[in-house]
């Protein structure tokens, strides 16, 4: 176990010896392992890493080692924005690039539990502004919002949509909504005045119709479309 340096000169006193003590050996009161940054206690040993594509090449940055909370959390911040703004560019980056900002979360949450740092040799680092308060991760994350939000969209209007087309048999009336030779055929009821065309079989067919597309016949069956009042 170590412990935090008293106050008053007995304390100064300590944290003095103590700093002599982490610089030369690495090694904190009790054999703990103090912050490789700043040599403060208590630290945590954590891997942290960075991604950056470079459309025909990539490169991976990793940094392992413990660290105090300001310092472990400056370092996954800072990693982490670099990741977001410089790992999309390649085709294998467009993918690393996620799986590296999720392994990160790990060594983030080991960090908070720790309690504050203190007894180091040098300041902590400053764990700065949080990565989706930092301007370069702003930069791609709102792009990726409204491609996120296009995405959505479309995906919703596809499912309200199911893409199904009329279903015509023969002796059904339909109208054309566009313009031939295209089809986009509308059943109706023959009655109406909207009604433009009867599918009929082709035996019933005297050469001078129109071939209805395959996909709008009910029974995959060959039809024609007799224009109404021809016959």
């Amino acid at each position: 176990m170590f412990t935090q340096p008293g106050d008053g000169a007995q304390g100064r006193y300590d944290a003095h010896v103590q700093h002599l003590y982490q610089a030369h050996t690495g090694v904190g009161p009790g054999g703990a392992v103090p912050c490789q940054v700043c040599g403060s206690l208590p630290a945590v040993h954590a891997v942290l890493r960075a991604h950056q594509g470079m459309f025909l090449i990539m490169r991976s940055r990793k940094r392992e080692g413990f660290f105090c909370r300001s310092c472990g959390t400056s370092l996954q911040r800072q990693m982490t924005t670099d990741t977001l703004w410089q790992g999309w560019w390649g085709v294998m980056s467009f993918f690393i690039t996620p799986v590296t900002v999720l392994l990160n979360l790990g060594p983030r949450a080991r960090f908070r539990r720790l309690a504050e740092p203190y007894g180091g040799w040098r300041p902590p680092l400053d764990p700065g502004r949080r990565v989706l308060a930092r301007p370069p991760a702003l930069l791609i994350l709102t792009p990726m919002t409204v491609l996120a939000l296009v995405l959505g969209y479309g995906i919703t209007a596809a499912a309200l949509d199911d893409g199904s087309v009329a279903s015509v048999r023969a002796g059904d009336c339909v109208r054309n909504l566009s313009t031939w030779p295209d089809q986009d055929l509308q059943p109706v009821d023959c009655a109406s005045h909207l009604a433009e065309y009867r599918a009929a079989r082709l035996e019933d067919c005297e050469g001078d119709e129109y071939l209805m597309r395959l996909e709008y016949a009910a029974d995959a069956e060959a039809l024609c479309l007799k224009l109404l009042g021809s016959g």
